[in-house]
């Protein structure tokens, strides 16, 4: 059962100006922060806020429609508007495994292997393996979920030649695991990150709705001696993903 809000007499008046939106905003992010409003809790009905607030209900959706775009809110058709379930952190400071990922912020992992082949790969992907035209690569598309919810579709390609058993291997766990035990270690990669809206494909695989912003992200790992492993093009759901980078000053 979802946890009961607020009421709306515990909201403050809003403040003369300052944008109304702005400041309901504030309040019910400051809520969250509070535990009054946690994840899964459904908002009072947009008609006793806006009249809680002494707004229209035209600015009131305004707030809300900025704080589902990040994915704070989430509409029910129907049933309301909740507080959308916290999202998971991708930390893009340190090289580390999915699973280890997301155990290290206490959410239980899930990989399911959906295909994989082998045949000649696309040709940024042959680019970033250093293969030659024409040449084979294994091919790897596997979902990823995180508590259960289907977070990032990926698609792997290896070089075919030199590990040409790979797929007898599991791939229900790491890739990169999988890639020690044949004695090849994954010490950095490069990321190149940029939004993307779900095409019909992926919004069924990831349980959205066709058009929904995506971050994907393009990833070349590299090995121990500095060869390219992988070249992987994933897909994160945005309503579910946050991404963390570390910026220094340059000397």
């Amino acid at each position: 059962m979802a946890a009961q809000p607020p009421s709306p007499a515990r909201l403050r008046p809003l403040e003369p100006g300052r944008p109304a939106y702005q400041q309901i905003e504030e309040q019910l992010l400051a809520a969250m922060g509070r535990g009054e409003l946690p994840p899964g809790a459904r908002l009072p009905p947009e008609r006793e806020l806006a009249t809680a607030l002494g707004v229209s209900r035209m600015t009131l959706r305004q707030a809300l429609d900025g704080l589902e775009q990040r994915g704070l809110l989430v509409r029910a058709g129907g049933r309301g508007t909740y507080v959308a379930e916290p999202k998971v952190q991708q930390d893009l400071r340190a090289l580390r495994t999915y699973p280890d990922e997301l155990r290290g912020q206490g959410v239980e992992s899930a990989t399911e292997l959906l295909e994989s082949d082998t045949g000649e790969p696309p040709l940024v992907a042959a680019q970033a393996l250093g293969l030659a035209e024409g040449a084979p690569a294994h091919r790897i598309l596997r979902l990823r979920r995180a508590g259960g919810v289907p977070l990032l579709l990926e698609t792997a390609w290896l070089d075919a030649a030199a590990h040409p058993d790979l797929l007898d291997q599991d791939f229900t766990g790491s890739l990169w695991d999988v890639m020690a035990t044949l004695g090849r270690t994954a010490t950095r990669a490069v990321e190149r990150l940029e939004p993307a809206l779900a095409t019909d494909e992926q919004a069924a695989a990831l349980d959205v709705a066709p058009g929904v912003p995506l971050m994907r992200v393009e990833r070349v790992t590299y090995d121990q001696l500095d060869r390219p492993l992988e070249y992987a093009v994933g897909f994160f759901r945005g309503d579910r993903t946050s991404f963390v980078v570390e910026v220094r000053a340059t000397a």
